[in-house]
């Protein structure tokens, strides 16, 4: 039962703090070969990449891609869907269910 106080309490975190925190305005700009601070860097993104929203559930993210190709600035934004708020919900519902079993 801790466990999935903990998970429900990071993903809390992770939507409600985390996010406004941000100011909507994170940029990507290295991609990293595991999810550690020590990691070493894949490869540096040559355009500008940021986040500026994050949908409710956690599920779609509002993302800003600009590149420039010569003279010419392209813009693109737009809502990507990536399920992490659906993940953590179900990772929190397998250590609630592990939980209970013991």
């Amino acid at each position: 039962m801790k466990k999935a106080a903990a998970l429900i309490a990071i993903f809390l975190f992770l939507t409600g703090i985390i996010t406004p925190a941000l100011g909507y305005d994170y940029a990507v700009k290295k991609l990293y070969d595991s999810p550690d601070a020590a990691s070493k860097i894949v490869y540096e993104i040559p355009i500008d990449v940021k986040m500026l929203d994050v949908s409710e559930d956690a599920n779609w993210y509002k993302v800003k891609i600009q590149f420039n190709l010569g003279l010419m600035t392209f813009k693109y934004s737009g809502w990507a869907y990536i399920p992490v708020g659906d993940l953590l919900a179900e990772r929190a519902q397998k250590e609630i269910a592990v939980t209970d079993e013991k």
